[in-house]
């Protein structure tokens, strides 16, 4: 044995720390028995994923916690795109245990959470929402990676879009303009006769509206160039008898009880944009400026919106809905039920109130049940008369 073979030697048996070659040997198989048992093909993997990975000074935060930090770095930002993160996020608390820690979460959690959901838009919509709170985890060390990566988005094909018929549209338009006094009706007529997304239309302001066009340029597409979208005739005629004046309290809301009165066949995902995308291109047949007038490329009007429409006749009835012509049909719809607002006195009022007779005597007088004083007493944290209150004092009186 040669000198370097004796130093390699006694650097083996002093590696060994007192223990045989044989539990060395078995170590190791053992440990790469346990990489193999978790999908990893071997150690050596295992050792290089860790080096690429660890992070010593990770920071674990439960689902709960980080998920409440992760919103409150968010209230700057539209109402619409807080609103989709802090959805997405609470299926995480809905479906895992909220105390789980972030690190722990992986791929096969959050597809259990979106398989959930049938329709590939809600999907995609929740992964991405998933996708932006695990970034925002990576990037703060309270997890190794995003889970999100490992999922493929899903892909809608072109049997995706799908627009109202005709006489859907006019229940639409119908029920709009009669529902809380047609307060959702010029939002629904610029969608349907203008094109504009959803989004589009949360940050229009009336100013936008112009004699002959809207100017346009929030939404998501606000980093794009803003364009002018001209008004129609008709349109012109619905923003005359209901003017603009911004997507009122609720409008998502609302837009939901309206799209389940009219009971259309196929209500998608921005059916209303497309609606009107299909029937422009049907009045123009220019794949070009439907585009521009919409925001979109040649290429997505032309592969999805073009030979849409069977009858001809059809096209040029579109372009003549107007409030009065849906007068004119006495279109038979369901209204949906409106709830009544109550004129609630000032709290130190009602106190006052509460305390001056029974519920059913002031129930009459602000025209609610018992049930709905108790309930706004209850969250105004105003104290009520104990039960038989009202009886003892009658006999008080009646005893005197």
């Amino acid at each position: 044995m040669n000198e370097d073979q004796l130093a390699d030697a006694e650097a083996a048996l002093k590696a060994l720390e007192g223990r045989s070659l044989t539990q060395i040997v078995n170590d190791y198989l053992s440990l790469e028995s346990r990489a193999l048992e978790v999908g990893v093909t071997s150690l050596r993997h295992a050792i290089q994923f860790t080096e690429k990975h660890y992070h010593p000074e990770m920071l674990e935060l439960s689902l709960s916690s980080a998920i409440e930090q992760f919103l409150k770095g968010k209230e700057d930002k539209r109402p619409k795109t807080y609103s989709d993160y802090k959805t997405s996020t609470e299926l995480l608390t809905k479906h895992l245990d909220p105390n789980k820690l972030v690190s722990q979460v992986n791929f096969r959690d959050i597809e259990q959470i979106l398989n959930r959901y049938e329709n590939l838009t809600t999907r995609k919509t929740y992964l991405g929402g998933l996708s932006t709170f695990f970034n925002w985890c990576v990037r703060r060390k309270h997890a190794l990676e995003n889970p999100c990566k490992q999922i493929d988005p899903p892909t809608p094909d072109d049997s995706q879009i799908a627009i109202l018929a005709l006489d859907e549209v006019k229940r639409l338009l119908t029920l709009a303009m009669h529902y809380r006094d047609g307060e959702m009706a010029s939002g629904i007529a610029i969608g349907l006769f203008a094109g504009l997304r959803p989004s589009e239309l949360v940050d229009l302001t009336p100013r936008d509206i112009q004699n002959d066009s809207i100017a346009v340029s929030g939404g998501k597409m606000r980093r794009k160039k803003n364009r002018d979208v001209p008004i129609s005739n008709n349109l012109s005629l619905w923003l005359k008898e209901f003017p603009y004046l911004g997507q009122p309290k609720g409008s998502r809301e609302k837009m939901r009880t309206l799209k389940k009165h009219t009971k259309a066949k196929d209500w998608r995902q921005d059916v209303i944009r497309h609606t009107s995308i299909t029937f422009q291109y049907e009045k123009l047949k220019n794949s070009v400026q439907v585009a521009e007038d919409n925001g979109t490329s040649t290429s997505m009007i032309n592969r999805h919106y073009r030979q849409s429409i069977d009858d001809p006749k059809d096209v040029e009835a579109f372009w003549t809905i107007t409030p009065e012509s849906l007068r004119e049909e006495n279109i038979s719809v369901e209204l949906p039920p409106v709830k009544q607002r109550v004129n609630w006195p000032a709290d130190k009022q009602l106190k006052k109130m509460v305390w001056m007779g029974p519920l059913s005597a002031l129930s009459k007088i602000l025209h609610v049940s018992d049930t709905a004083i108790k309930k706004r007493c209850e969250k105004k944290g105003i104290e009520l008369p104990p039960f038989g209150h009202w009886q003892r004092e009658q006999a008080k009186k009646s005893g005197s």
